[in-house]
């Protein structure tokens, strides 16, 4: 794939919204009420969205590249084989699936937004932390619990926008980083996929591909923050469903019910950042409304408290990429080797 082929950038990918498709067009619906037909290569995608910005030639392109040549390859084949009716799938075409949908919470617009509006929320509390830490340094003494307070305060009414502090390939490095924790979720002790199947259509696709179920049964909007209890849903066909769940018994006799697929499909209207996808001959499901603007992450809650004195307290748990190709590709965006030391 040379860097010409590679400027129009698939969110999901191709071989997955073919399934939603018939002649080669899927119905589209975005957030502002428009609806129409689309083909399958101008759906879910953006110009230039994995392009690394510092780098020429074919290193611009090494991200789209690594997910064309190393991710949907090989998931195109294992979803080939579930729709046509293989499952349970190889390990080899299992680990490439878990993979693909690994990936899949962290290619996506809603993920760059969601790390686009945390940077912005922190920005303010970082820029405040060292400002305490910055005048402490320069006044040779640890600030009292007061002065340290009203200090942060007003570092944090006066902080920089964040753009101030922009890194052109912080978009990029991202996407790494979650995915080291998304494939940590997926493959986790006691986890397992499961495959449901209806006898008709009836499964949208969000621009997100996959969706994240809470035990409570909300959608959780913030893809790196991956509660173990919680489902991964994941529409590849509009009759074939795939859960990441820890109670696969729930879902033994391999049904996709009415119900089960109303849940998918309103997870899809929650996570879409843009449209939903449906095949042109399937009816709009008329419980599924579509809100005019994707939703966005509440700002914290912050209150002063006294720092941790770290007793009793471990090392926090980060995963590590292992894949050598992937850390290439994190040295490439100005990101130092993940690890947990």
């Amino acid at each position: 794939m040379g860097a010409k082929q590679a400027k129009e950038h698939h969110l999901v990918p191709k071989f997955w919204l073919r399934a939603f498709a018939e002649d080669g067009h899927l119905r589209q619906r975005l957030r502002d009420g428009r609806e129409y037909c689309t083909p399958v290569k101008s759906a879910a995608k953006s110009p230039n969205f994995n392009t690394d910005p510092l780098a020429r030639g074919e290193p611009r392109v090494a991200l789209e590249t690594y997910l064309a040549d190393r991710v949907d390859d090989q998931a195109a084949r294992a979803m080939r084989l579930i729709r046509r009716g293989v499952w349970p799938l190889s390990a080899d075409d299992h680990d490439h699936l878990v993979r693909a949908l690994g990936w899949q919470l962290v290619r996506t617009s809603m993920f760059r937004s969601w790390n686009a509006q945390v940077g912005a929320r922190l920005t303010p509390v970082v820029y405040g932390h060292q400002m305490v830490v910055a005048i402490q340094e320069r006044l040779g003494r640890h600030l009292t619990e007061d002065e340290g307070v009203a200090l942060f305060w007003e570092a944090y009414r006066r902080a920089p926008e964040p753009k101030v502090f922009s890194d052109p390939q912080q978009h990029l490095r991202a996407p790494l980083q979650g995915l080291a924790y998304a494939l940590d979720y997926l493959t986790s002790s006691g986890r397992q996929l499961v495959l449901l199947e209806a006898a008709r259509p009836t499964l949208v696709l969000g621009d997100t591909g996959v969706i994240i179920r809470r035990t409570s049964g909300t959608y959780s909007i913030r893809p790196p923050l991956l509660p173990a209890a919680s489902e991964m849903f994941a529409p590849i066909s509009p009759t074939h469903l795939l859960i990441s769940t820890r109670t696969p018994q729930r879902y033994q006799d391999g049904v996709l019910t009415s119900a089960l697929a109303q849940q998918a499909n309103k997870g899809a209207a929650s996570w879409c950042q843009a449209a939903v996808y449906r095949l042109p001959s399937m009816r709009w499901p008329r419980y599924l409304r579509l809100d005019p603007q994707p939703r966005r992450i509440p700002a914290p809650r912050i209150a002063p408290a006294r720092p941790s004195t770290g007793q009793d307290e471990g090392p926090a748990y980060r995963p590590v990429l292992t894949d050598p190709a992937l850390l290439r590709l994190w040295q490439q965006f100005g990101g130092t080797p993940i690890s947990n030391d």
